[in-house]
């Protein structure tokens, strides 16, 4: 356990830092550029390098990826059951909220620095694929599932524009994509392009670590704190142990894809989840309480995870 918590504590010092720095020198109003900074050029440029050198067979492993789907569904209904009659919630818009909180996890700031540090190269494949179905399945889902809440069915339009924003505009998907194509074709990247690449890759762990430490509001909650709990419990421990669950009953013995899934399950709840309900203006206090405090919780809870998966 003390190795595990030895090579994760980095990741929660750069956040630390980023935190204490928001509250001593740095000026928050930077905040927004260096988010976009990472989001549009440093993560994507990280992506891009790692699914350039995978090949479409590492990276489509259909029966883990079902298993890490059916790890966020059963995570999903437990979510749904828990909160309609337990915190006797009615309202169909905040139990697609609690859902997502329940199973979408910071991938991208969080899951690419822990699995790329923790696990190297062989993780790149999963990490890339898992990142990949997060932003389609849960982002993607879950708007569409909002949007027919409130039209009462989705209609082309709607469902274009959905698509239109949580893909064809997504820099981690586009830069994934562009990856692969790289990769299956066997394109040769120029030098210059190459060099660039390789210049803003290293960035996307530190910086991203920093940003999400600036950006922690540690204020009074708007959740009850039964429920803030429990949301709690339910995404850092509920949701990888799901996804364990799946893996064993679906018989998938592929060790990477194993360790890389259940530890990307037992990130705190991603940042995307609060755009997410922001946009739709439902569950948004609530959202970024979780967010924050999951994070905070998380330094223990993906130790003893890293502990147990060896």
């Amino acid at each position: 356990m003390l190795l595990s918590f030895q090579s994760i504590l980095p990741l929660f010092l750069m956040i630390s830092l980023g935190y204490i720095a928001k509250r001593t020198v740095f000026d928050t109003k930077m905040l927004p550029g260096l988010n976009q900074f990472v989001y549009f050029f440093a993560v994507p440029a990280l992506l891009f390098n790692a699914s350039s050198k995978e090949s479409i067979s590492n990276l489509l492993n259909i029966p883990a990826l079902l298993a890490f789907m059916s790890g966020v569904v059963l995570t999903g209904l437990l979510a749904f059951v828990v909160s309609r009659f337990v915190f006797r919630e009615t309202q169909a818009e905040q139990l697609v909220m609690r859902g997502l909180n329940g199973v979408f996890s910071n991938y991208a700031y969080m899951g690419i620095p822990l699995t790329f540090a923790v696990l190297g190269e062989t993780a790149y494949g999963a990490t890339v694929s898992i990142i990949l179905a997060g932003n389609i399945f849960l982002i993607g889902g879950a708007q569409m599932l909002l949007e027919t809440i409130r039209q009462k069915e989705v209609g082309i339009k709607p469902l274009l524009q959905i698509l239109d924003r949580s893909l064809l505009r997504n820099p981690i998907f586009i830069s994934t994509v562009l990856g692969l194509t790289v990769s299956a074709n066997n394109i040769a990247i120029p030098s210059a392009v190459a060099s660039v690449l390789d210049m803003l890759a290293p960035a996307a762990v530190p910086v991203a670590l920093f940003c999400l430490g600036a950006s922690l509001q540690l204020t009074r909650t708007a959740i009850r704190y039964s429920e803030l709990g429990w949301m709690i419990l339910l995404k850092l421990c509920v949701h990888p142990l799901m996804t364990w669950l799946a893996f064993l009953m679906l018989g998938v013995d592929d060790s990477v894809w194993l360790v890389t899934a259940v530890l990307l399950s037992a990130l705190p709840t991603g940042a995307l989840a609060h755009v997410v309900a922001l946009k739709y203006d439902t569950f948004e206090k609530e959202t970024s309480q979780i967010v924050v405090f999951s994070t905070v919780v998380s330094l223990l809870s993906v130790t003893l995870w890293m502990s147990w998966l060896g």
